[in-house]
């Protein structure tokens, strides 16, 4: 038993895959609170921080759920970049820092 756990403990540790540094947390964070933010920069921004492009992140969807993808958008959950994308069946969160599949649900 003690076997199992010490082996299961770095997939339940790593799972989720890497996060933004401190400052890009706080740009965004501040961008939330501005009251006429400017949505281009932002978006600009995540596109330079993501290292997941949509075509990579396109291939995850389809080796993972063996369906087209429908519609992803770029956006950020915490300190965690993210493409949140949906196929005929499923809804899927990717990392888009490293291309970690964060959840998987059918809808």
């Amino acid at each position: 038993m003690k076997i199992f756990i010490l082996w299961i403990m770095p997939f339940v540790l790593f799972a989720s895959g890497q996060k933004m540094s401190v400052s890009d947390t706080l740009y965004f964070d501040r961008a939330d609170k501005q009251i006429f933010k400017l949505k281009y920069p932002q978006k600009t921004r995540m596109n330079q921080l993501a290292n997941i492009d949509k075509e990579e992140a396109r291939v995850i969807i389809k080796e993972s759920t063996q369906q087209e993808m429908q519609s992803m958008e770029l956006t950020i959950s915490g300190r965690y970049l993210i493409y949140k994308a949906s196929t005929e069946e499923y809804a899927l969160v990717i990392n888009a820092l490293d291309g970690t599949l964060i959840q998987k649900e059918h809808k």
